[in-house]
């Protein structure tokens, strides 16, 4: 098994409250019959009275729920973004390659675009020697 796949097997034999709804407790925005099957459960459980701990101890606790909304749909975003078909350092090579081909292009034109200029004027000059 992978790593993922035992973390949600640690979970799979008792419930175990989520991180919202240690927040909530946290913060007493829970029902009484909720608070009270919080705190029965957080006393057997060493996990979750840990991890309300860790919440406790956070300055912002009510700031783990926005935060965590907001990295959620950034992930989101990310996904639905169009997907770039080249990566940077491929574009740059590819621009490279564009770039040297059109400079052998441009030079070959330069050099035999000359000589075929300089052939009129060879006989042009031939003419007027024999002359």
């Amino acid at each position: 098994m992978n790593r993922d796949n035992n973390h949600k097997n640690i979970f799979s034999a008792s419930h175990h409250f989520t991180r919202d709804e240690l927040v909530r407790y946290h913060h007493h925005l829970m029902g009484d019959k909720e608070q009270h099957d919080m705190e029965k459960h957080l006393v057997n459980c060493q996990l979750c009275s840990e991890a309300l701990t860790g919440i406790a101890g956070m300055e912002n606790a009510s700031m783990l729920m926005d935060v965590t909304r907001e990295l959620h749909l950034r992930a989101r975003r990310k996904k639905l973004w169009k997907k770039n078909i080249f990566s940077q350092s491929e574009l740059i090579a590819i621009l490279a390659v564009v770039f040297l081909i059109l400079f052998l292009l441009l030079m070959s034109i330069f050099f035999f675009g000359n000589k075929g200029s300089n052939k009129p004027l060879d006989e042009k000059n031939k003419m007027e020697n024999k002359k």
